[in-house]
């Protein structure tokens, strides 16, 4: 009767310690991905141009790797912000 008893008290105990080691390993995995959807000098460039805020808000609208469309949106984003004042 007391191994009933402690195993309902173990349990849930061994659930959380599996998911914490596998939420461990996958925040390694991804940490060890590098995830850059345009290089970087093109980052750069965009962000002087049109702000940083609209180039961040155009990575994450577009698909990724969608150069063209980073900048199409970041002017837009840039010109609705500036018109908008």
């Amino acid at each position: 009767m007391m191994s009933s008893q402690l195993d309902v008290v173990l349990n849930p105990g061994r659930a959380v310690s599996c998911l914490s080691a596998v939420a461990a390993a996958v925040r390694r995995v991804i940490k060890a991905v590098p995830f850059r959807p345009i290089p970087d000098d093109k980052r750069l460039d965009l962000e002087r141009q049109y702000g940083r805020w609209a180039v961040e808000t155009a990575v994450a609208v577009c698909p990724h790797n969608d150069i063209r469309c980073i900048e199409r949106e970041a002017k837009r984003f840039h010109q609705a912000r500036t018109l908008r004042r």
